[in-house]
């Protein structure tokens, strides 16, 4: 059995192309919704979607707990359990989703009063809350599909759903501008367009899943407690990582001023970068340790868990070291000179990234065998050193103190206790672990740290040397790796992720 997950290039080149595409949209459509809806209705549609990223947090980790149950249940080959498990899910969570609806109504109650919405915008304002309250009092239950495809490993349909509502969320957005539609039209083409994407993956899942059903007799209640009590810890998790993400600015905010908590939000996006693009690699290792761990295959995990952190780190090495090397002309080739002090933020950001991608594979294999308990705790404890650390650096050393608090975080807390506690519970020494990584990774990242420092020295101006000087650095680094790190099996994984594959259900 390969210790990688099935269908992983297929899966992960899927997952970068609704990245790609996410991106793409973002560029293009912000400018147009902005001179559609001007200024302040542009806020109003920030604002309230801005929310969902954090009301989705209502799921409590049920969602990521039924990833596990499911993956476990077809690994031992008990349809049933299946079919029992996302009916049980499903009707879990509509209750949730209740809670999100009730809270959503109570905020549009308030939100022109809280965000000084101006009078003429404010019935527009309270309804697009509504709309958003009753996509999540849908799409909170909803996500069972999702997760119930992800859990079968199949990312690329759960991919093509989504792509499909962004690009006709964005023909829908132009086309309503043209014709001088508003903040309510708009609020209700998207969350149609969303609802029929939750569709299509209920659709996709009866399919997959033949005898599928959300009859409420299939609940049951056997499974609500187990189900509930795993998810405490992925919610705790998920919101943990949430908070380490996004306090960040806030706190640069409060404690440095707010113009230099826009400069640290443009250098956090750029190291974010490389978040999302090892994030696709690692989500597909969590269905797959359920997998394993239902079938008890413990040399197996061990297998995966090596494979996936070389993979990982293949990935995020020569971004992170790129990205790091070329911070300071990349911002100001991108957002102007005024921007450039930032580029220590992302340089000690990148080396934070580099490290959860040395540990990233670990915790969400840890997560999907069912060790959830200790990944929530020391995710918390991360969270708790990055904040305090980063109100006392940043009132000392400013932006540079706040992003160099996040990096000791992510070395205490990752390095020290994740690391460990991945390679015993999965009974591997830690140098085993370890050092394949830092042999492979060694010469590749002095040979190009060689070639970015003469790239440096040589001056680099303006988006095609920066484009030259980035795949310099980065084609060394991968040319050495390519020697020095791979196994011929992964070799030609890294390299077919970067070849299209088509897709079918």
């Amino acid at each position: 059995m390969s210790s990688l997950p099935r269908r992983f290039r297929r899966n992960a080149s899927s997952s970068w192309a609704r990245i790609g595409t996410q991106g793409l949209i973002t560029i293009v459509m912000t400018p147009v919704l902005v001179h559609g809806l001007g200024k302040t209705e542009y806020g109003i549609w920030a604002l309230a979607f801005s929310l969902v990223l954090y009301l989705e947090l209502f799921e409590f980790g049920l969602g990521t707990a039924t990833v596990k149950y499911v993956a476990e249940s077809e690994a031992l080959g008990d349809r049933t359990r299946t079919r029992r498990t996302v009916a049980t899910s499903f009707w879990t969570l509509a209750i949730p989703g209740l809670g999100a609806l009730a809270l959503v109504a109570a905020i549009a109650l308030f939100f022109p009063l809280v965000f000084d919405v101006p009078s003429e915008s404010e019935r527009a304002a309270q309804l697009l809350m509504l709309l958003v309250g009753l996509d999540l009092a849908v799409s909170i239950p909803g996500d069972t599909f999702g997760n119930t495809l992800v859990a079968l490993q199949r990312f690329d349909v759960v991919n093509a759903t989504l792509i499909a509502v962004l690009i006709a969320q964005a023909v829908s957005w132009a086309v309503i501008l043209a014709l001088g539609g508003g903040l309510v039209v708009l609020g209700l083409a998207t969350v149609a367009l969303n609802l029929i994407g939750q569709l299509s993956r209920f659709l996709l899942v009866r399919r997959l899943v033949p005898g599928l059903s959300l009859s409420p007799r299939l609940v049951d209640r056997g499974q609500v407690r187990p189900l509930i009590g795993l998810s405490v810890w992925y919610g705790l998790a998920e919101a943990s990582t949430l908070a380490i993400a996004r306090l960040d600015t806030i706190v640069v905010g409060i404690v440095v001023g707010v113009p230099e908590a826009a400069v640290y939000a443009v250098a956090q996006k750029a190291a974010f970068l490389v978040d999302q693009v090892i994030r696709p690699v690692l989500r597909m290792f969590f269905p797959h340790s359920s997998e394993l761990a239902a079938r008890q295959d413990r040399p197996a995990l061990r297998s995966a868990l090596v494979a996936g952190t070389r993979i990982a780190t293949a990935v995020a090495g020569p971004l992170t070291l790129t990205l790091g090397l070329l911070a300071e002309p990349a911002l100001r080739a991108w957002v102007g000179p005024q921007f450039a002090e930032g580029a220590v933020v992302v340089v000690l950001l990148c080396a934070a990234a580099a490290i959860s991608a040395l540990t990233g594979t670990g915790f969400l294999m840890l997560q999907g065998a069912g060790f959830a308990r200790w990944p929530g705790i020391l995710s918390t404890a991360q969270a708790v050193l990055n904040l305090g650390l980063g109100v006392v650096l940043g009132l000392q050393l400013g932006i540079k103190g706040v992003a160099l608090a996040a990096l000791i975080a992510a070395s205490v807390v990752q390095l020290g206790l994740v690391l460990p506690y991945v390679a015993r519970s999965f009974g591997l020494a830690l140098a085993d672990l370890l050092w394949p990584v830092l042999r492979a990774h060694a010469p590749a990242a002095a040979l190009a740290a060689g070639v970015g420092w003469l790239t440096l020295r040589a001056g680099v101006s303006g988006l095609l040397e920066l484009t030259a000087a980035a795949l310099a650095i980065g084609s060394a680094y991968v040319a050495v790796l390519a020697v020095t790190g791979l196994l011929p099996e992964e070799r030609r994984t890294v390299l077919g992720l970067m070849r299209p594959k088509r897709s079918s259900v």
